[in-house]
């Protein structure tokens, strides 16, 4: 059985600087093989990524996001976790934060890997979060994050309209 049961097992692999690539490989592979144990390796580790205690307040994904092996190893769960697992994870970890998700250095790229997969009602959620505030991420330097909601947008066709608005109000790029 694949992911073993102990969630000690996951943990360790956090750990090695080389483990993010092989827990990263596995995921792909599993995702490409569509096997049924994909979604039970994500979602353990996501699991094992949201047990660290972070500052009060902050959810542990939240935290994880900000740390660039662990941000890759969510991104890559991003990528292949279900529509309703992006669903629990954005609602449970991302919804409230996104203003300061965008514009983090590291995190903003898992802000796009979901909005690269998201289904159309985490997009309308991002959307109505995120839109009023497109200035912020690009004022530091993160055009990905427009250009992934603009993409979004357009797998959603009935979101182009409110994202085309959000983009025009941008008042400046850098």
């Amino acid at each position: 059985n694949f992911p073993p049961k102990s969630p000690n097992f996951l943990a360790a692999l956090l750990t090695p600087p080389c483990a993010s690539l092989c827990l990263q490989g596995a995921l792909s592979a599993l995702h490409r093989s569509q096997s049924p144990s994909c979604a039970r390796f994500c979602r353990a580790l996501i699991g094992c990524l949201s047990q660290d205690s972070p500052a009060p307040g902050q959810s542990p994904l939240l935290t994880s996001l900000h740390d660039p092996a662990r941000s890759r190893l969510l991104e890559a769960a991003m990528t292949v976790l279900d529509p309703q697992g992006l669903r629990e994870l954005f609602r449970d970890h991302l919804r409230g934060h996104l203003r300061g998700v965008a514009s983090h250095r590291v995190a903003n790229h898992g802000l796009q890997r979901l909005l690269d997969h998201a289904p159309e009602d985490v997009v309308s959620e991002v959307l109505s979060e995120l839109g009023p505030a497109l200035e912020e991420p690009l004022a530091r330097g993160h055009p990905g994050v427009v250009t992934a909601l603009l993409g979004a947008a357009q797998r959603h066709p009935r979101l182009q309209g409110e994202a085309l608005r959000s983009l025009f109000q941008v008042r400046h790029a850098p």
